[in-house]
């Protein structure tokens, strides 16, 4: 056998480098990523808003300003709860019942509402009362407000509705 045959022999049968399994997270190192997640939420909050506000003023916006009324405006409602089918979250998640926020979701409290609304913005929804802005949700997009209910079964008869709701306070 010739050297060269020798060395393509050699190269010839190289492995492919094994691929090197996904490293087990410390307790710590997970919160750290669920906090920059968060923080990634919030910055993308902060830009909606600053687009929000460099809006010029329309004729509704100076008028509301004027009269001091709180604009009513209609919304599509649905319901949501913390389990899996409507956040992918199971109980034994840490992140299990807390809004993007960062608090706990709270019957007859919480609302999921689109980026343009600051968190703690409180809405007076049409048959429903007050409830305060503490969370996001991908489906969540403008004109479009997610009520937290406890169970499936009151998400399911609450359904889809369209509802006027008021700004109370920012």
């Amino acid at each position: 056998m010739t050297t060269m045959t020798i060395a393509c022999g050699l190269l010839c049968t190289q492995q492919p480098a094994e691929e090197k399994p996904a490293p087990i997270l410390t307790v710590d190192q997970a919160a750290l990523q669920r906090a920059n997640k968060r923080i990634k939420t919030l910055e993308g909050e902060v830009e909606a808003l600053k687009k929000t506000k460099a809006k010029k003023p329309t004729v509704e916006r100076q008028t509301q300003a004027k009269t001091k009324r709180p604009a009513t405006k209609t919304y599509e409602v649905t319901a949501y709860t913390n389990g899996a089918e409507s956040t992918g979250k199971s109980a034994g998640d840490p992140d299990y019942g807390v809004t993007a926020s960062g608090a706990r979701t709270k019957t007859g409290h919480t609302i999921a509402c689109p980026p343009s609304m600051a968190f703690g913005t409180r809405l007076n929804i049409e048959g429903i009362g007050v409830r305060t802005c503490e969370d996001r949700g991908g489906a969540i997009t403008e004109g479009h407000i997610d009520l937290y209910v406890a169970g499936v079964s009151e998400a399911q008869a609450f359904g889809r509705q369209r509802l006027k709701a008021e700004i109370v306070s920012k």
